[in-house]
């Protein structure tokens, strides 16, 4: 009988292969292979290799995961092979890299999941019994999901002086950085990271949107990433400039992605919020709420 496996992450063929076990559990998990591409982003792919594992029976890839400096971690499982010994393997590695962290200098005082729906599915459920098993403890905050069907779409508006771009240029990529690093301040987000972004499957550059002034400074932005094997898409990230706030331009940049994703062959969008004032923008904008979230933590002492 073959056994499991674990080693770190290799390269491109490795990112792919998680996508490709997110895609193929897609009413599973809230995860999403945009999700993995947007996180991959501080990393080289040399550098990938210090924080993902991956676990594999023979050929087969069954799980992995991937922690970051933050603290916060992802592990995923293939929902029909997934068990008890197996999630206990992967939270005692990610407990031993943030304690090999913490020894080497780095300040870390808990360890955090994304994207944990109880009662949702069998992959959901075997990780939240597993992360309580191993004393993680659930807290419930304002973060969710919301999805639409793109079946009727409204073109969007965009407000005097604003006009809708893709980010197809030097100056754009700049723009787009800038406005990131002030929008979600602070960020570390850097023009060498997004160029990794640009490079990441599945990418596309028409499904980078800005809305920018009329001399071309990037005032709001949404980047949306599809997923072809389940005619879907999501929007991550999403922002605006602090000094154009207030003026429509996020839901403008938006409803540009979800028309670019539609004629991209998706039928579906997702995205995920965690503030109240979130919500109400993509409610706006036609989502419905799809599940709340949870994480769960773990101090480390």
């Amino acid at each position: 009988m073959v056994g499991i496996t674990t080693r770190p992450y290799r390269g491109t063929q490795d990112l792919r292969r998680m996508q490709a076990l997110v895609s193929a559990a897609f009413d599973q998990t809230d995860l999403r292979i945009g999700d993995i591409a947007w996180i991959s982003r501080s990393h080289t792919h040399r550098e990938l290799g210090f924080d993902i594992r991956l676990w594999e029976t023979g050929d087969a890839l069954t799980g992995w995961t991937f922690f970051l400096s933050s603290g916060n971690f992802h592990l995923f499982a293939v929902p029909d092979t997934v068990n008890d010994h197996l999630v206990d393997d992967m939270l005692a590695t990610v407990e031993g890299m943030a304690r090999e962290a913490i020894a080497a200098g780095d300040v870390l005082t808990s360890l955090s999941t994304y994207s944990i729906v109880p009662g949702r599915s069998k992959l959901d459920d075997a990780l939240v019994s597993g992360l309580e098993r191993n004393g993680f403890t659930m807290e419930k905050g304002d973060a969710g999901v919301v999805m639409r069907n793109l079946d009727s779409l409204e073109e969007p508006i965009v407000p005097p002086g604003y006009r809708l771009a893709i980010v197809d240029t030097p100056q754009r990529i700049t723009g787009r950085v800038e406005t990131h690093r002030l929008a979600f301040a602070p960020s570390d987000l850097s023009e060498k990271m997004y160029g990794r972004v640009r490079k990441t499957r599945p990418y596309r550059e028409g499904l980078d949107l800005v809305v920018e002034t009329e001399t071309g400074d990037v005032a709001a932005f949404c980047t949306a990433w599809p997923d072809e094997e389940n005619a879907s898409g999501l929007l991550e990230p999403v922002g605006t400039h602090p000094d154009h706030r207030r003026r429509g331009l996020a839901s403008a940049a938006c409803q540009a992605a979800l028309v670019a994703l539609r004629d991209a062959g998706a039928r579906t969008a997702q995205v995920a919020f965690t503030t109240p004032q979130a919500r109400k923008l993509y409610e706006s904008l036609g989502f419905t709420l799809e599940y709340d979230e949870y994480t769960f933590t773990k101090t480390l002492a």
